[in-house]
């Protein structure tokens, strides 16, 4: 139980660092700030006391310092981390999901000043000053200027990053050679370079492509390939989940099993000497990869069926 007569006495909107006032993010709708909360209660006798399990704490939220407005438009308040670096000097990529957290609270229950954290998004360039606004007993408490609470950070959002297709390579990066059984799996990496390194690829889609989180899935399929080069005479192409250590294919003659690097897309070709069995599927793919900062770039997978490969575009 609570007593009455409370009030907020603390209300203070921050990053990580104390010291630091300004972010900037990219305006993809993806990449995210993590902005923290920190609240307490006063009681009659002006003693800090903490509003765990109080209601008021469902009201918190995040609004413009300016407008007192709640964070919408093209500015996006979430209360679960994604997956895509939330600093644009980037970082490594992650090996595996994030899984979700129970709730946005940092503090433990019996500490006075409760912690919340939120993570910000922008989908268009701009800028906006962010503070904190709860209602307690009825009465709306804001750090922006108001009632002795001023506490805010900024946001800026800059214009993503787009790279050329150039800046893409497809790399053959592993081969199992099976020569009794008249067989071969090929590991193809798709990897993002920029700002003199490696960036990083997290994510995927394709409207031609169902994605499955377990299993590579099969894109393309060549059909009797001897009728365009000599060579082993058909190959299927699957492309991988990003998380893993390894990749598995389900081919005609079972599971297919390689190794995967992290930051990268793997394409997997299961070439056998047997006759298809199962209808050509030749045509292009478009791809939409997501970097490490969450901007999306269109690749154009092709089959080179003559050299048994790949080409992107």
């Amino acid at each position: 139980m609570f007593e009455n007569d409370l009030n907020i006495q603390r209300l203070e909107v921050k990053f990580e660092s104390s010291t630091e006032r300004q972010k900037v993010l990219y305006a993809n709708g993806r990449m995210q700030v993590r902005v923290l909360v920190l609240v307490s209660g006063e009681n009659a006798q002006a003693e800090e006391v903490s509003l765990h399990g109080h209601p008021a704490l469902e009201t918190l939220k995040l609004i413009s310092y300016n407008t007192s407005a709640p964070l919408g438009g093209d500015w996006n308040v979430d209360a679960q981390e994604n997956r895509y670096a939330h600093d644009i000097a980037g970082g490594t990529a992650r090996v595996m999901p994030l899984v979700p957290a129970v709730g946005n609270r940092l503090s433990d229950p019996s500490e006075s000043i409760q912690v919340f954290e939120f993570w910000v998004t922008c989908r268009r360039p701009g800028s906006i000053q962010i503070a904190a606004e709860i209602t307690l007993e009825g009465k709306k408490y804001r750090s922006n200027g108001f009632e002795g609470h001023d506490s805010s950070v900024s946001l800026q959002a800059i214009a993503p990053k787009l790279y050329p297709v150039s800046n893409f390579m497809l790399n053959r990066t592993r081969v199992l050679d099976s020569p009794s059984l008249f067989e071969k799996v090929e590991q193809y990496s798709l990897v993002l370079y920029g700002e003199g390194r490696q960036i990083n690829l997290l994510d995927w889609k394709s409207l031609q492509v169902k994605y499955d989180a377990e299993f590579a899935t099969e894109f393309f399929s060549s059909g009797d390939a001897t009728k365009v080069s000599s060579g082993l005479k058909s190959y299927v192409g699957y492309i991988a989940p990003i998380y893993g250590a390894q990749v598995t294919a389900r081919t005609s003659q079972g599971f297919r099993t390689v190794s995967q690097d992290p930051g990268t897309i793997s394409i997997i070709s299961y070439l056998t000497a047997e006759h298809p069995n199962k209808p050509e599927r030749t045509g292009q793919v478009d791809l939409h990869v997501f970097d490490e900062f969450g901007t999306e770039h269109i690749i154009r997978i092709s089959p080179d069926i003559a050299n048994r490969t790949y080409k992107i575009s």
